[in-house]
């Protein structure tokens, strides 16, 4: 079985959730009143530091360094975010610009763009939401997964009923999901 090697844009997700556990793991720590913790606690507060620290590193190495990206954080960008990553991956932004007639700035705003795309995708596939909805679409979606019907899903957006069901209707073709009813009992509109 052939390795697959992480990008620096995964380690740095990667550091940042270890981080986040062990923030977790101490503060139960501190709800526990055992005086061998406090050890435990310092302890882990220094590893906490080091694996911030590393993902302040890696986060530079996104935006600053070569081969930052993989083939599959590639796909998920536009075309000209694209271009402009996988150029990336070989020159600097300097010599991107030159090669793409954009300004320095430009081309590293684009790829921070790229990065902050990646970033997003990568989150919503971790909480299980569907790439390419839009904000409300996502909360509707949420929502509606929560097994809340469109009635109650308008009341908590804000919205009309109507509305909900039309923009239920519009995620469920757009995530391609077959639902034949909604949790209301009524058929979903075709």
């Amino acid at each position: 079985m052939q390795r697959r090697w992480s990008s620096w844009s995964e380690m740095e997700d990667q550091y940042r959730e270890g981080a986040l556990a062990l923030k977790t793991a101490r503060n139960r720590l501190k709800d526990e009143d055992f005086h061998g913790t406090i050890a435990d606690r310092e302890i882990m507060g220094s590893m906490i530091r080091d694996l911030e620290d590393t993902a302040r590193v890696l986060k530079r190495k996104v935006l600053y360094e070569f081969g930052s990206l993989s083939e599959d954080e590639l796909a998920l960008l536009t075309d000209r975010q694209r271009q402009i990553a996988e150029l990336r991956q070989r020159y600097s932004y300097r010599e991107i610009a030159e090669m793409t007639g954009l300004a320095v700035n430009t081309v590293f705003y684009i790829y921070q763009q790229a990065v902050r795309k990646i970033k997003q995708a990568k989150r919503k596939k971790k909480e299980g939401v569907p790439v390419g909805l839009s904000p409300q679409q996502e909360q509707i979606y949420i929502l509606y997964l929560q097994g809340k019907k469109p009635a109650e899903i308008a009341r908590i957006i804000g919205s009309n009923h109507r509305s909900v069901h039309t923009q239920l209707k519009r995620l469920l073709q757009k995530v391609d999901k077959n639902i034949e009813k909604m949790p209301t009992g009524e058929v979903c509109p075709k």
